[in-house]
């Protein structure tokens, strides 16, 4: 069987290396970037590590004659779930789905939205804000409100484009996840009365950000996970695994 690995994720890499235990099985990891390409080096016996359309996926597909495409990307990244799913269907492919467990946050200081712009919004009326969501939104995030009300937590590789954003003494960069004691010192170290995330569920932190932020009375904005009608979906690594056993 020759398998597509849509990557770049923690749960991704424990996929692949569950794959590489299974006899008689091709593995193709794709990335959109050469960070998250190097993840796939322990089990890949092919790597792509560059942002795939959908013009360019149809052609991935055919090129290495994949029989199953396993979408382990980000929860956020509905855009790359939405042309697998249409090109897995033109090509008459199977596309699985492994979306991260989760569970929603019932409490008064955790406000749930739909979008960034919602959170930005909302997060306007706070002294100081710790955006803990990435690089993506962080500009319209900031836009809204203020540069010198928002701190932001980034990748190293994140830098350069932060420093676009916001001044240098207002960014963070590290490398996570992060434990909750470390969170909690941060908000609380830069004074931040807030912070905005996203709903990334377990491996991506988000109960260690959240809680962290309860704990020093920061109030928490999380921006809801995308929802689409996935045909086929795990959320158990294992569960996974034993249906492509079945495959074999």
């Amino acid at each position: 069987m020759r398998v597509l690995l849509m990557g770049g994720t923690k749960d991704s890499v424990e996929i692949g290396k569950r794959l590489r235990s299974l006899d008689n099985l091709f593995i193709l990891y794709t990335s959109t970037t050469d960070y998250g390409g190097k993840l796939g080096l322990e089990f890949a016996d092919k790597i792509i590590d560059k942002p795939l359309n959908k013009n360019d996926l149809n052609k991935t597909i055919k090129k290495y004659n994949i029989d199953v495409l396993i979408d382990a990307t980000h929860p956020f990244a509905i855009n790359a779930s939405k042309n697998a799913m249409e090109v897995c269907k033109s090509n008459n492919i199977e596309y699985v789905r492994f979306e991260r467990e989760w569970k929603k946050i019932e409490h008064p200081n955790v406000i749930y939205v739909k979008d960034f712009e919602e959170g930005a919004k909302l997060a306007k009326k706070f002294k100081k804000i710790f955006h803990m969501a990435g690089i993506k939104n962080l500009k319209t995030v900031v836009d809204m409100v203020g540069k010198d009300k928002v701190v932001a937590r980034v990748l190293p590789i994140s830098v350069n484009e932060a420093l676009k954003i916001l001044p240098q003494q207002n960014i963070v960069a590290m490398y996570g996840t992060f434990s909750k004691e470390l969170n909690k010192y941060l908000i609380r170290d830069y004074g931040c009365d807030a912070i905005i995330t996203k709903d990334s569920g377990s491996s991506g932190g988000f109960y260690e950000k959240v809680y962290g932020a309860l704990e020093v009375g920061a109030k928490v904005i999380v921006v809801e996970r995308p929802k689409l009608n996935y045909p086929i979906c795990f959320s158990d690594i294992n569960e996974l695994i034993n249906y492509l056993k079945d495959k074999l």
